[in-house]
């Protein structure tokens, strides 16, 4: 049963990009939170709320990223999974327990279509290092 885990860990979900980006946002959301609230624990609730969600569904889209840019379709491997990305981020926010919602979401906004690209872009180098 570990390996058939494992084996859908591996397809659908980025695990070093969920982890790298559960790490930088959790971070700057628990900065926003605790500058603009002053709320210790409401700002750690923030921020781990935004580090368990970015490591799970961040790396779903980021390997939804990878999946599109295998397919050569370079600006739906960009604005799809940015776009899930913030929605999702906007909505995880707006339920009980983030003082300011739409500024934890403002992270999401400007780094995740730059984060993709970035992911495309090295899926991209990896295809090609491949092709030679």
């Amino acid at each position: 049963m570990w390996n058939k885990v494992k084996d859908y860990l591996k397809k659908y979900v980025s695990i070093r990009y969920g982890l790298a980006g559960a790490l930088f946002l959790g971070v700057m959301v628990f900065s926003i939170n605790y500058y603009k609230s002053d709320h210790l624990m409401l700002s750690l609730t923030a921020a781990l709320k935004q580090a368990a969600y970015t490591f799970l569904f961040g790396g779903y889209v980021s390997a939804l990223c990878e999946r599109y840019t295998e397919k050569k379709k370079y600006i739906l491997a960009v604005l799809l999974p940015s776009c899930i990305a913030i929605g999702a981020t906007f909505l995880v926010h707006s339920l009980k327990g983030t003082p300011n919602p739409v500024l934890s979401t403002i992270p999401t906004m400007v780094f995740a279509p730059l984060g993709f690209y970035f992911i495309g872009f090295r899926k991209r180098k990896e295809l090609q290092k491949e092709i030679t």
